[in-house]
């Protein structure tokens, strides 16, 4: 049955189109990759529960060290076939959350949000799944890319009730920081982010730390006069995550700490200069200076590992 005769003709309309088509695959390949639908799907050419079950396996483990581009493949090419058949159960949830922190790992909020917003509609049908960690991830994504809104303000609500939770707690105090532009605390929260057995929060987190510290940089060279050491910025400014940063302690950071500061200070338009052996930010100088470099690893999808290699591959 073609589309076009279907009366079927924006992409919205084909997905609900082939959701309304149950069949039951019969393919056994664990890997396959992502073609979009123009036809009926061929039972033949899609892989019922007990397949995708391995494959999922396959992804996390043996091909977990593939490229991003090869991932987001797989993984769309899984949710493809689990949409054709109609499966919506916990297992759906957890290849949506596998791909969620496969594309946080990777930088890719726009793959990211698509998943998180399935695992929203799933949670909401009483599918099970990591429902505590999303949550947690879906704070801190409005935090961090400032979206407003009913639907936010009802995830807060929900978030608030839920606070005793400590992900869900650390999601909340890192909005906070972010609300009252505390770089202090925002990379203490940082430092201290809950693993949840995976590395989502700070994927999150890590998208706003460029913004946190140009901005505590661009405040500090006004209010500092007439220079800043730069091991006081390294602290701040989430160098040195191996321990807290306590104002005033007068410990002495680990050389690289300071170095890998330097770099970044520099890189943004500060100068530093050599102050009696301590490397000093000349605010004076710095001030009219500073810019924030374009970021050159950056692609529109959010994939950095895609070359000229991955994309004939796909052919």
């Amino acid at each position: 049955m073609k589309l076009v005769a279907a009366g079927v003709d924006n992409d919205e309309e084909k997905e609900e189109f082939w959701d309304s088509l149950t069949i039951r695959g019969t393919n056994t390949n664990l890997e396959k990759s992502y073609f979009r639908l123009t036809s009926a799907p061929d039972p033949a050419t899609v892989r019922p529960q007990p397949v995708l079950e391995k494959a999922l396996r396959r992804l996390k483990t043996e091909a977990a060290g593939e490229s991003y581009f090869y991932l987001q493949d797989q993984m769309k090419a899984l949710r493809q076939d689990l949409t054709v058949q109609r499966i919506r159960n916990s297992f759906t949830a957890e290849v949506y959350e596998h791909h969620a922190r496969v594309a946080l790992a990777n930088q890719d909020l726009g793959e990211f949000n698509q998943c998180q917003t399935v695992l929203k509609t799933l949670y909401g049908e009483g599918v099970s799944g990591q429902e505590v960690e999303f949550l947690a991830y879906r704070v801190l994504y409005s935090a961090i890319t400032g979206v407003t809104g009913s639907n936010i303000n009802t995830v807060l609500s929900t978030a608030c009730a839920m606070r005793t939770e400590p992900a869900i707690a650390h999601a909340l105090a890192v909005r906070s920081a972010l609300q009252d532009d505390n770089a202090v605390e925002y990379f203490r929260l940082l430092g201290a982010a809950p693993s949840l057995g995976h590395s989502g929060t700070g994927d999150l987190m890590s998208q706003r730390n460029e913004q946190v510290r140009f901005r505590h940089v661009t405040v500090a060279c006004k209010a500092f006069q007439p220079r800043v050491p730069v091991a006081h910025l390294a602290r701040v400014l989430g160098f040195t995550l191996h321990r807290a940063y306590v104002p005033g302690d007068g410990e002495r950071d680990p050389p690289e700490d300071v170095d890998e500061c330097v770099q970044w200070l520099e890189a943004h338009g500060a100068v530093v200069k050599d102050d009696g052996g301590v490397p000093s930010v000349d605010c004076k100088e710095s001030a009219p200076r500073l810019f924030v470099p374009e970021d050159k690893n950056a692609v529109a999808h959010g994939d950095q590992t895609l070359d000229i290699a991955d994309f004939m591959a796909s052919f």
